[in-house]
């Protein structure tokens, strides 16, 4: 008995290690193909580009840009690294294992140019845009970065929130058009979506908070889709201001499939029915101005 123990401890010890080896492996063949996937898509991206564009790796992303170097180097470093570090810090635990291709235009004409050169876009919004279906952003930085941080978001929920609701994720999303990039994470504020949402507020033009988390995207984006965006922004902004995004994200992440509006997690994280929280936030953004003081 006792000399079988050590035996059997040796046997279970091989078994680990054994089973340990053979995930390591497993990652490394997908961190190869993964790599192989980038270095594809990099060099595709080049030919793309042709003459008077930056092109270049960073991580996941493949940068191309027809700005300086000065503001191109910029744009990397200060939005695009810390906007994606920011972002996993604060709620995307599964990152892509694909590459994300992020196209730079340093103003409108060259923007409007490259989105039907390169893809046959021509009704494209001022700002830039993110084409989900083939992982690209093509963004007008001539008009700011905050529309940049925007698309990361969406980006960056695709591969950890494949069943997020559009509410939410515009919400989220355009939280992040004006921002504070930290080192442990990200903070929105108050921005120019906030006129619309209170003057709907003062004439009763408020779409309840139970009928906005049940809205399908076809409606969301429908005629109504500039209040529906400034009211999930300003929804996601109060729990923010009231330290339970993270909390409401993780909650809602990991029970979708029973609650796939998020009405429920919503009152639960809150802690009140959908209609007290709403007569609490729409007080709340009464209180707001833009510009902030």
């Amino acid at each position: 008995m006792w000399r079988q123990a050590p035996e059997r401890f040796l046997d279970k010890l091989g078994m680990t290690v054994a089973l340990a080896l053979a995930i390591a492996r497993v990652a490394c063949l997908a961190g190869e193909e993964a790599e192989k996937k980038v270095a594809k898509k990099l060099d595709e991206v080049r030919t793309q580009a042709g003459a008077g564009f930056i092109v270049e790796r960073d991580g996941i992303f493949i940068v191309a840009g027809n700005v300086p170097r000065i503001e191109f180097d910029g744009i990397v470093e200060h939005t695009i690294r810390r906007a994606a570090n920011a972002l996993w810090a604060s709620y995307f635990t599964k990152r892509p294992d694909y590459p994300i291709v992020i196209w730079l235009f340093g103003d409108d004409k060259s923007y409007r140019d490259g989105a039907k050169r390169l893809f046959g876009d021509t009704q494209v919004s001022h700002f830039g845009y993110f084409r989900p279906w083939d992982q690209t952003m093509v963004m007008n930085v001539g008009t700011g970065t905050g529309t940049l941080v925007h698309e990361m978001t969406h980006a960056l929920l695709k591969p950890d929130f494949p069943d997020c609701p559009t509410w939410f994720e515009e919400g989220l999303a355009s939280l992040h058009e004006q921002c504070q990039l930290l080192p442990n994470g990200i903070r929105g504020f108050v921005n120019w979506r906030l006129p619309d949402l209170q003057k709907a507020i003062a004439a009763g033009r408020l779409v309840p908070l139970e009928k906005l988390v049940a809205t399908t995207t076809g409606r969301f984006r429908g005629a109504n889709e500039p209040l529906h965006y400034a009211e999930a922004r300003y929804l996601v902004l109060y729990l923010q201001h009231k330290g339970l995004l993270a909390r409401f994200y993780k909650e809602f992440h990991a029970g979708v499939k029973k609650d796939p509006t998020g009405a429920k997690t919503l009152a639960a994280v809150a802690g009140k029915t959908l209609g007290e929280l709403e007569g609490e936030w729409v007080a709340w953004v009464k209180t707001l101005r833009f510009p902030e003081r």
